[in-house]
């Protein structure tokens, strides 16, 4: 369905028709899901769609083999974890991070409606040290919760005080074995924290990196995408800019992409960063 302009509007044209107001479960191309209609839930955006960022999927999945060990950070729903836990298959394994109480019980929901018991949830952040931290929810965008609230659209609290681990340290101590082949990482700004945790991880094991880079974030967070993008030229990566509107795969130098970041009107890019070998 989900390179389907058809189906995705008869979907679409089911959905408003038919209302659901309770949570309920439903199957997409790559998983099962338990999807909640409500507002205040990134799965609304899958049962009214039918789908969750194709192109980006469709690149996160060819990165992706049997047995591969994957690094999910800023999982929400699942939708990455997911995908991946149905193709590494039972010697595969994937690790999905996310901080937010309410956003891991829809995760933790989701992944045992999986069939292979190869994905582990934890209700921690990552970062570049271990600790806690606060978190503070969106309650506009419930994708966008984030450690600084000045990068949430509205918060009507305080926050609250969640876990964090350095990826390496978190590695070192549950996974000392296994070799990291795909990080995704989509977390509201705080990137560079994540990668600075995971330098070790980085260098050694040399993984594919999925990113969404959202400047504005990264500024508000007191870093830059600039800085993102050399932490990834210093270990000796390329890029890939991936397109979603225009349904394109842009290779890109590391200059290119700073100067497109600098300039563009898109609030964001997913690019995959890739190990020069």
């Amino acid at each position: 369905m989900d390179r389907s302009r058809f189906l995705s509007a008869l979907w679409r044209v089911l959905f408003y028709v038919l209302r659901p107001n309770q949570p309920f479960e439903m199957r997409t191309r790559q998983y099962r899901l338990l999807a909640v209609p409500n507002r205040s839930n990134l799965t609304r955006a899958v049962i009214r769609r039918g789908y969750w960022e194709p192109l980006a999927t469709e690149v996160f999945t060819e990165l992706l083999r049997p047995g591969s060990f994957v690094i999910d950070a800023g999982a929400n729903f699942g939708h990455y974890a997911l995908t991946a836990a149905n193709i590494v298959g039972p010697n595969g394994f994937v690790v999905a991070f996310e901080p937010h109480a309410e956003t891991y019980r829809l995760l933790s929901a989701n992944a045992e409606l999986q069939t292979v018991g190869n994905l582990e949830c934890v209700n921690a952040g990552l970062g570049d040290t271990n600790g806690e931290i606060t978190l503070y929810t969106d309650t506009e965008n419930p994708g966008g919760h984030s450690f600084f609230e000045w990068n949430v659209r509205r918060s009507e609290n305080s926050g609250h005080s969640v876990t964090v681990w350095a990826l390496d340290n978190y590695l070192k101590d549950q996974a000392e074995n296994r070799s990291v082949d795909v990080l995704k990482l989509d977390v509201q700004g705080f990137e560079m924290n994540v990668l600075n945790g995971a330098r070790q991880t980085i260098e050694t094991h040399k993984p594919a990196v999925l990113c969404e880079v959202t400047p504005d974030a990264l500024r508000n967070a007191g870093t830059s995408h600039a800085e993102l993008i050399q932490f990834f030229e210093e270990f000796n990566y390329r890029a890939t800019i991936i397109d979603s509107t225009n349904d394109l795969l842009v290779a890109a130098s590391f200059d290119e992409l700073i100067n497109k970041l600098n300039t563009t009107e898109a609030e964001y890019f997913d690019v995959l960063f890739q190990p020069e070998f």
